[in-house]
Order: C-alpha cells, then structure tokens, then sequence
C-alpha cells in the first residue's frame, strides 16, 4: 500500500506520519510547505498543493492508493482576516488534488480531513449533531471546508476511480499544536506568569463555549480507519462524544499549576461569529470499531506538562 499525505509537517500530519511509519510493508512519501519542522525520517517533497504542475509530477512519480488530505489554512481568526487565502488553499489546492486523480485514470482512495465548523451554530436540539444534519457555516474557515467536501464527492461521483472518504474531526489537542490555539495558549499565559512570579491577568476569549475535544493520536487513528473500512461518498464525525466548556480547559490548567490567575476578556480574543456549543454524535465511526482512548483532561495534562518542561524549567 502507498500512502501520501498531504500537510506533512504540521501538527496533525505529524501524528500521522508516526502512526503510518508503524505499519509495516507499507510505503510512504509526504507533501508539505516547510520540511524544517519535521522530526521523523521519512520520504518528503516540498509541494504547494496551489501549483497543480508540481502536484501532477508528484503522482506521476510516486502514484499512490490512498491520499490523506490534511494540508490547509486551519486558523478560523486568519480566514476571517484573510478569506482569500483561505479560499485557494483550501478548495483550489483541494480542486487540483481531485485533477491529478482523474488525468491519472487509477483507482484511489481519498481521506479528506473537512471540519465539523461545518455544522455551524447548533442549536441545542441539534446535539449531538450527526452527519445527517444540513451544514451551515458561520465563518470562512468553515465554508472553505464544506466547498471542499462538495467537490471531493462530486468527483467520487464523476469518476470511478475516485474513492472519497470525509472525516469531520472536532477540535483535537495534542503536544506540537500551534500556541494560538486556546489550549496551548492558555498553559504558556499561566506559566510565563509564574515563571516571571507576577500576579496578573490570563487573557481570555469568550470562556462560555464548549468544545468536543480529543486527543491527536485518537484522531489520526480514525483516519487510518477510515482508509480501511470508511466507505467512498460517506461523511464520518470524529469525535470524543463529551463537551467540555473552555472555562473547564482554563481550570484544570491552573489545578495543574496550582495556581489562583484570575483571567480578563480580552475583546480581540473574541469572534465575530463563535460557535456556543458543539458535541458530536460519532456511533457511526464507532460501528467500524473505533473508539478514544484519551480522556480530555489527561490530553490538557500532557500538553501543560510538555511546556512546562520544555520552555519552563531551569
């Protein structure tokens, strides 16, 4: 089997690399923007999914059975800054993996990493949401994402060859992710203050929502799964099933540090258009035999833990 994954390097994708490299007699190549970040050995190419023609000479050469689509502008804040950008990553760098596919004529299978941001926001009689309910996006980001879908499918459709797989992952955490995400971010807010011995503010968003977290590796499980057994033209929620409030998230962290930090809301951590809850329904992933492995709490712990020991200690 021959594996290509797309946004290699980044957070996600590293997790997955791992998890693909453990499958023995498999081969593997991974696309991405920057190799620099990469902490494995494993075949790589710098590839701009936007350039078609440096797409098209990767499967030419390499022509693998699956595809693991992670790579895309992933921050909700920038794609409200920057739609534009969020548009020609996201549906035109996905529009030009689908091209490749079908001038190849061979047969595929196609993971596309979407985002349950598709969903929009949900009513409480809507939780917790399946794959059966009608999208509605409030933010860029989101729209990108389900534009995305729609093509991947129609081209499944289209052409024979091109098996499509969605995987819709809710918010995942894990050790590596960007420090603009809240998890991160508020575990170095919590440990500059008491590395610096000062007493002041965690600057906070809106603490008020809740998110169905999982931890990373029970995500990338899922989409190994989903190669496997995901049947083409069906969506699949990954999720954790539990919703956890983001003030939850801000009080284990500061359990963990054993710390009494009041937070303030900063306005310019607040979205124009925030999802207020989200919980997924994930029996239908579940019936293929998977299942999460990491509590929430302990996925925060890890990831308090790592920072502290690496940034932190003298």
């Amino acid at each position: 089997m021959k594996y290509l994954v797309t946004g290699a390097e980044g957070f996600v994708g590293s997790y997955l690399i791992r998890e693909l490299i453990q499958k023995s007699g498999s081969e593997l190549l991974g696309l991405g923007m920057n190799p620099k970040n990469t902490e494995f050995s494993f075949p790589y190419k710098v590839c701009d999914i936007r350039d078609i023609q440096s797409l098209q000479q990767v499967f030419e050469s390499y022509s693998p059975d699956v595809l693991f689509h992670l790579a895309g502008q992933t921050f909700v804040p920038r794609s409200i800054e920057n739609p534009e950008e969020t548009l020609l990553i996201n549906v035109a760098g996905s529009l030009n993996i689908l091209e490749c596919f079908k001038r190849s004529g061979k047969k595929v299978k196609l993971v596309y990493v979407s985002s349950s941001e598709v969903y929009g926001n949900l009513k409480e009689e809507q939780l917790p949401v399946s794959e059966n309910l009608l999208p509605s996006p409030v933010n860029p980001y989101a729209s990108s994402k389900l534009a995305a879908e729609t093509y991947c499918l129609q081209y499944s459709r289209s052409y024979p060859n091109i098996e499509t797989v969605i995987a819709r992952p809710f918010n995942h955490i894990g050790i590596g992710q960007n420090p603009n995400f809240v998890v991160p971010n508020f575990c170095k807010q919590v440990l500059d203050n008491i590395s610096k011995n000062v007493s002041s503010e965690i600057l906070v968003g809106d603490l008020t929502p809740t998110r169905d977290f999982l931890h990373v590796t029970d995500v990338v499980k899922a989409y190994i799964l989903l190669a496997n057994k995901g049947l083409s033209g069906e969506v699949y929620n990954i999720c954790s099933g539990t919703e956890t409030s983001i003030s939850q998230v801000l009080e284990w962290i500061l359990e963990f540090a054993e710390s009494k930090l009041v937070s303030k809301q900063d306005p310019a951590r607040l979205r124009p258009a925030e999802m207020k809850r989200s919980l997924g329904n994930n029996s239908k992933l579940k019936s293929l035999g998977w299942s999460p492995e990491i509590s929430v709490k302990d996925a925060v712990r890890e990831i308090f833990e790592h920072i502290r020991k690496t940034e932190y200690s003298s």
